[in-house]
């Protein structure tokens, strides 16, 4: 079985005070998570680095996470909003980001654009996700690069090498509802709107409509509103 190392930055709590948001704000920005102006922030975002290895590969019971790979790795525009209490009017989880480092190749990146709102919403990153101005995601989205493991020979020697990544774009002023699911390799164009509880496995285009499992195209949108 692939081994890794796991380097939590926040541990989550639902509701803490407002007092409290700025100790996991300080803490995050310490660790290399780049906010290019102050987020609000509802609840602490739970933010994990992880490094994982192939099943041969020797570690050290006291091996360390190499922190400087993860530096500003998770970049935040202006005015970010994190909601990751239970304030909204649909059920919230926390925020999860986690970037996943894999041997040989650069840790994964998470990019996120001015003005975004996150509620609820956990991205993995092998690579990238790049996500543009004005994103809006509703409750409970994930967002992921890869599937996290091989679809066959699971625990094996090359499992690691083997994993499929792809870059995931989301564009500018795109709305994405409640639930949804948003897989490897996607691209949202500029104005797009995903229903809610959709699974997106395909590209969507600009000013589109898209939903369903798999989502499909619905209808066009009007540029202007």
């Amino acid at each position: 079985m692939p081994r890794f190392i796991n380097f939590v930055l926040t541990q989550p709590e639902q509701s803490p005070p407002p007092s409290a948001v700025a100790e996991p704000l300080s803490q995050l920005s310490q660790q290399g998570v780049y906010f290019a102006g102050p987020p609000q922030l509802l609840g602490c975002p739970r933010v994990v680095y992880t490094e994982i290895y192939d099943n041969d590969a020797q570690l050290q019971p006291q091996q360390q996470l190499n922190m400087s790979a993860f530096r500003e790795r998770i970049r935040f525009g202006q005015n970010a909003y994190l909601d990751s209490s239970s304030a909204a009017a649909f059920p919230n989880d926390v925020v999860k980001l986690t970037l996943i480092k894999r041997p040989g190749l650069p840790a994964g990146q998470i990019q996120i654009g001015d003005h975004c709102c996150l509620q609820g919403t956990a991205i993995v990153a092998y690579q990238s996700v790049q996500i543009g101005d004005y994103a809006l995601f509703g409750p409970q989205v994930v967002i992921m690069d890869c599937d996290g493991h091989s679809l066959y020979q699971r625990n094996s020697n090359t499992e690691v090498a083997g994993l499929s990544v792809k870059p995931v774009t989301i564009g500018h002023h795109v709305w994405i509802g409640y639930g949804c699911i948003i897989l490897k390799g996607v691209s949202i164009g500029d104005g797009a709107v995903i229903g809610a509880g959709s699974v997106v496995s395909c590209d969507v285009p600009p000013y589109t409509l898209y939903a369903g499992n798999p989502a499909v195209f619905r209808r066009s949108l009007d540029k202007t509103t």
